[in-house]
């Protein structure tokens, strides 16, 4: 049983959203860093490379705690605090890819002549949309796993009056 949860966990949405993530913000780093010849100094490698890599270390870490939970038996996308760790997690995610996006583009004397740092750019704002699709999954699986609880537990009770009406 433990395995098979594992397994779903694995591939669903949520988790394939985390993986995919973590390949677009690894695949616009690599463009970014295969084309950049803008002038001055580091801090425009700064304004994309560093929120790519915070958003990454951190889309792994929130990762990595969802098969730690698993390990210790129970369902990450039902648990209310992995949940609402995960969901700031996408929510702060998203605000820094998206100022380190857009301070990156506004740079004109690099974004306007590279093809590949604006693909970068690009992937970055996908990023973006990503973290935020991801926050709202989660959530809405955590409220429906919510809503199937509470129904069961009204069947339930329902069941119980039911016998307890046929035995008085």
């Amino acid at each position: 049983m433990d395995g098979y949860r594992r397994s779903q966990f694995i591939i669903s949405p949520p988790a394939i959203l985390k993986a995919v993530e973590m390949l677009i913000l690894v695949t616009g780093m690599i463009l970014f860093l295969a084309e950049n010849s803008c002038p001055g100094d580091g801090s425009f490698l700064a304004m994309y490379l560093l929120p790519s890599a915070v958003c990454l270390a951190a889309t792994l870490v929130s990762y990595i705690t969802a098969i730690l939970v698993l390990v210790g038996g129970r369902n990450p996308l039902t648990t209310p605090t992995w949940v609402k760790g995960d969901v700031w997690f996408n929510v702060c995610a998203l605000v820094v890819m998206l100022v380190g996006s857009v301070f990156t583009l506004t740079r004109e004397e690099c974004s306007n002549n590279h093809s590949l740092v604006i693909a970068a750019i690009a992937l970055g704002f996908i990023s973006v949309i990503l973290y935020a699709s991801g926050g709202a999954l989660t959530y809405v699986i955590l409220t429906k796993h919510r809503e199937e609880v509470k129904a069961a537990q009204r069947a339930q009770l329902e069941d119980r009056r039911v016998t307890l009406s046929a035995l008085a």
